[in-house]
């Protein structure tokens, strides 16, 4: 299980440091909210620590539609003037792809006025009013500066923003004194002092780890359906070669997270329907560093080890550090054999698909030079049609709820008009 590897605060930690790859000021507007939001509960006085710190989640996932429906670099202008389609597909992705489920509804009506939320028949519904506040109080913060006034969220009382929620807002705006924190940039430690009380079970870690998967397609849907085919392929292999349970949950996690560095990529070179020339080449294969240096502290070393050599190879013509089969093991060829099958064949905007027959010429010929594991290599040939049958099969069935999100998505936005 992924308690075994991943703590709970480091889990929260990864999750930050995954936005902050996609857009760096949204995922630092999500940390501020979040931490407006922890004060704002901790002043009302009815919530434990614990209690706090799953809101102070949702809020920093607050925005996490936006990275796939609008131009995030415009900040202000996807939370003023056109927040629907955002905070709609936002609530799907938190319901159907992480722990969040009655929650994800406060994602959903973020955007509305209290006039219109007032009288929801909703259990979380005064903590949605002051998420509400407490994105609106960071973005005009921001914009406004020291021209910024309590009275701005003040004189909305009753419309925008619910009375109670107000007063609650300002009062410990006043009394705590949070805005000139974030001025100075000095709550960072009071901010990590709530997410200690983080306390997440076992399959809430299992719902974050997939989770950041899909926040991959978030940037390109593809890279979701070829990480799960990915995943799949390597557990066929695990099977098949007989290896332990520990190895088998190392592998499954490395192969979760081993494009998640892809996200700091720019979309024009991910999909760009030409040959890339050197220097874009470079800059592609610098996801690895990033993934690695990411994951570095906050989970297992073990399976940071075989994410980062995805695309090593056992002859050393692979990158980033040229690694020989002295210094990899089978765990390491499982994955790498997996992510260059399935990157083979499918379809890419400047290539073809391969069929079967010249993916397997291919993994002959790197069994000659040394190029993959030879028993991990052999063993997949042999099995070749039966493994992709069923690593097919499972990768449909995982995106099942992918694909419903989708599906749902339009029927979700036309029932809030």
């Amino acid at each position: 299980m992924a308690v075994e590897y991943i703590t709970s605060r480091n889990m929260i930690s990864l999750i930050y440091e995954t936005m902050r790859l996609m857009n760096v000021g949204a995922a630092h507007h999500g940390r501020r909210v979040s931490y407006i939001m922890a004060k704002l509960l901790e002043r009302r006085g009815t919530y434990e620590r614990y209690e706090i710190a799953d809101f102070m989640i949702l809020a920093m996932l607050h925005d996490i539609g936006a990275y796939k429906t609008d131009d995030i670099r415009k900040q202000l202008t996807y939370d003023a003037k056109k927040p629907r389609p955002h905070s709609v597909y936002g609530y799907l992705f938190l319901k159907y792809l992480s722990p969040f489920d009655e929650q994800s509804r406060m994602i959903l009506y973020h955007h509305m006025d209290y006039v219109k939320t007032k009288d929801l028949d909703y259990r979380y519904r005064f903590e949605l009013e002051l998420l509400k506040i407490a994105e609106m109080a960071d973005i005009w913060y921001k914009a406004f500066g020291d021209k910024f006034e309590l009275s701005m969220i003040g004189k909305y009382s009753g419309t925008k923003f619910d009375p109670e929620a107000v007063a609650l807002f300002e009062e410990t705006a006043r009394e705590d004194g949070f805005f000139t924190k974030i001025m100075e940039n000095t709550y960072h430690d009071e901010f990590n002092e709530y997410l200690d009380y983080v306390l997440l079970s076992d399959e809430e870690k299992e719902k974050y780890l997939k989770m950041l998967m899909y926040f991959t397609g978030l940037k390109n849907e593809a890279m979701v359906s070829e990480t799960i085919a990915t995943i799949s392929v390597s557990r066929e292999l695990v099977r098949k070669l007989r290896l332990n349970e520990n190895d088998k949950n190392e592998i499954y996690y490395a192969a979760i997270l081993h494009d998640i560095g892809m996200l700091a990529i720019p979309g024009s070179l991910v999909d760009a329907p030409r040959s890339l020339n050197d220097e874009e080449k470079n800059l592609i294969k610098t996801h690895v560093d990033i993934m690695e240096k990411m994951l570095k502290g906050k989970i297992s070393d073990s399976i940071i080890k075989i994410a980062a050599a995805h695309h090593e190879r056992f002859d050393g013509s692979g990158y980033p550090k040229a690694l020989k089969a002295s210094a990899m093991t089978s765990k390491d060829g499982i994955l790498q054999l997996a992510e260059y099958v399935v990157n083979a064949m499918e379809e890419k905007p400047y290539r073809r698909a391969y069929t079967k027959d010249e993916i397997a010429d291919s993994i002959n010929n790197g069994i000659i030079d040394g190029k993959y594991d030879a028993i991990v290599a052999d063993t997949f040939l042999k099995n070749y049609d039966s493994i992709m049958e069923l690593a097919s099969g499972k990768a449909k069935a995982a995106l099942v709820t992918y694909q419903k999100l989708l599906r749902n998505y339009n029927q979700v936005y036309k029932s809030l008009e």
